[in-house]
């Protein structure tokens, strides 16, 4: 037997099963017989080992298939590595413009986690997970990733913390979020969101530095962040990325 017949087969169960028509409620047996052109034995032991390997999902009730747990596994790392991938080169050069460190953060929880790091100093990107102990609200990378995911509930954790609420609508309607000196009195930074394919936010692009060196040209560094930002959205959504 081919093998690698074996696998494009499979590979079309998972195309099938991957098609608006199965979206909503999944394929049965006969209907993806009918759609891969094989006989529903066939189909129904293809789908019997795509299932143990976690592959594909069976309703008990319905019956029907749908992708499984681990493909969605696959793309949340495959998704994970190309955004970092993509971002150092993105970052290297934002940060080798201004001359101050560039970030990627990410939410993780209740935390804003930094996922790379180039310094600002000529050095290579660093990759890891460094999570702020911070307030999500505080930090101008929470406050960008939080705004276009939940402005209201932003606006809400603001108040809470005895800050103007407005500053949510403020991200939004600029596409950035600063803070001057509200994270660490020595500190001021910027920070944009970083869309998916799907328009999704999924990231956000920070710089930071002295508020020596930051302040008298935090609106310039700012709109860097947010071009930075616009570049590794567009990179994101292109397939040569």
């Amino acid at each position: 037997m081919d093998g690698g017949a074996g696998v494009r087969r499979d590979v079309d169960l998972l195309d099938a099963l991957a098609a608006p028509e199965a979206q909503a409620s999944g394929l049965g047996v006969a209907r993806l017989a009918a759609v891969t052109g094989r006989t529903e034995s066939q189909v129904s032991r293809a789908l019997v080992v795509l299932a143990e390997e976690g592959l594909v999902e069976r309703d008990p009730e319905s019956r029907r298939y749908a992708l499984g747990w681990r493909l969605y596994a696959f793309a949340a790392r495959t998704t994970e590595a190309r955004l970092v991938r993509t971002a150092g080169r993105v970052l290297t050069r934002l940060a080798d413009r201004l001359g101050v460190g560039a970030h990627l953060c990410r939410l993780h929880g209740e935390a804003v986690a930094t996922v790379l790091t180039v310094a600002g100093d000529g050095s290579a990107p660093r990759t890891g997970f460094d999570i702020s102990a911070m307030p999500i609200v505080v930090s101008s990378a929470g406050r960008a990733l939080l705004a276009f995911r939940d402005e209201a509930g932003l606006a809400r954790r603001l108040t809470e913390r005895g800050l103007d609420p407005r500053i949510a609508a403020q991200v939004v309607a600029d596409g950035v979020a600063i803070v001057d000196g509200e994270l660490d009195p020595r500190l001021a930074g910027a920070s944009a969101p970083v869309r998916d394919v799907h328009g999704g936010v999924v990231a956000a692009v920070n710089v930071s530095g002295p508020v020596s060196r930051m302040r008298p040209v935090l609106p310039a560094l700012a709109a860097a962040t947010v071009d930075a930002a616009a570049e590794l959205s567009s990179r994101l959504a292109s397939p040569r990325a």
